[in-house]
């Protein structure tokens, strides 16, 4: 038996959840009372009979369908501007067994000659479905330091959102799409992270007066070029080394810095990866023109591949409103440039914040894209 959680986000005055199994033989309505301190309503799964459900408020009003698996979870229905529909988010209200989280530290003289140690710190979520023979898709993550349950906070005041609780969202993916990931997080904690999740401003173009007008970061350097050397040659190849991956899939992610660092990553390497992650990217710390000179040398109609991009940004504070007109104009900037429409994804929510559980519950929607 576990708990599904549901936050009535569009106000529905009576909520019912179905629960059903895959043949729907089993199917069952369940009008909702019960509640959590914080007004969420409570559902006792029985994953012994059911094994999806979805929420509904009345005539056509209905989450889009769940797989909660084993794990305990919560829903949140909201509607999406740009989708018109029904969304769901899944986040972990109770921290499950879902694998184990693997500790390196990897040194590159050459790439990462910008840092005193020449090295970085990388964490590897390997999940419990790994058993060493099964090849596993790569997922590339910035922020190593608050990627999974139990990451410490990276923030010297302290980060009340804690972490992405990336491991728990996996376990879900894997019960919904039956795909196997493996995620390499790179630690960008300490005091290169404004450098090395920036591209080079004398070389990519001109920074914007938001770079400037934030007095506690430095975007005069960037060392992203250096960084992203780094993660496709030495991480790589002891990624493939250590373990059982396919190359097949490859995707990189982040969010802030690190949606901006993931975007220039996975265009400046298009053939290398399959998707990027570009939360609240920080496209806004460049004038738009640098963009479109770079994307003009790319060439996209050469390309032999090109990955799909989810493009994700709120409006749920300053910053994220700061962040939110670039990221609005990207889509038709890269389309103009002759990137395909169909590989571009974007989501917007006014209502999320800048941090980390925002960026938590969108990733269902990335894999829901990428999968579909």
């Amino acid at each position: 038996m576990k708990k599904i959680y549901f936050r009535n986000s569009m106000g529905w005055k009576t909520v019912f959840a179905v629960l059903f199994d895959k043949n729907e033989k089993n199917k069952q309505k369940i009008r909702l009372d019960e509640r959590c301190e914080n007004g969420d309503y409570v559902l006792d799964f029985d994953n012994e009979i059911f094994d999806h459900l979805y929420f509904e408020g009345g005539l056509g009003k209905k989450t889009s369908k769940i797989y909660p698996g084993a794990l305990s979870i919560g829903v949140e229905y909201k509607h999406n501007e740009n989708m018109n529909r029904s969304l769901t988010y899944l986040f972990s209200e109770e921290i499950a067994e879902t694998g184990r989280v693997d500790n390196y530290v990897l040194e590159d003289e050459t790439n990462l000659s910008y840092r005193d140690d020449k090295s970085k710190k990388i964490s590897v979520f390997v999940p419990a479905t790994y058993d060493g023979n099964t090849p596993h898709d790569i997922l590339y993550f910035f922020d190593a330091q608050n990627l999974f349950c139990g990451a410490g906070n990276y923030t010297e005041n302290g980060d009340p959102y804690g972490s992405w609780q990336l491991d728990t969202v996996l376990a879900q993916i894997h019960a919904q799409y039956g795909k196997n990931i493996i995620v390499v997080g790179i630690d960008n904690a300490d005091k290169y992270r404004s450098n090395e999740l920036f591209m080079n401003p004398d070389e990519f173009g001109e920074l914007s007066l938001l770079a400037t007008a934030i007095p506690e970061d430095d975007f005069s350097k960037g060392y992203l070029d250096g960084l992203a050397d780094f993660m496709q040659s030495t991480l790589h190849s002891f990624i493939k080394k250590k373990y059982c991956v396919s190359e097949e899939n490859i995707g990189i992610g982040g969010s802030s810095m690190g949606g901006i660092a993931a975007f220039y990553c996975g265009l400046r390497n298009e053939e290398f990866y399959s998707y990027v992650l570009s939360y609240s990217p920080a496209y806004g710390l460049y004038e738009m023109s640098a963009f479109k000179n770079w994307f003009k040398k790319k060439n996209f109609a050469s390309c032999k591949k090109l990955p799909k991009i989810h493009i994700y940004c709120g409006k749920g504070d300053l910053l994220e409103t700061q962040l939110i007109p670039s990221s609005k104009k990207m889509k038709s900037v890269l389309s103009k440039y002759g990137y395909p429409e169909d590989r571009i994804f974007e989501t917007y929510d006014a209502g999320k914040p800048h941090n980390e559980e925002s960026w938590r519950l969108v990733l269902p929607q990335s894999f829901e894209y990428l999968y579909r």
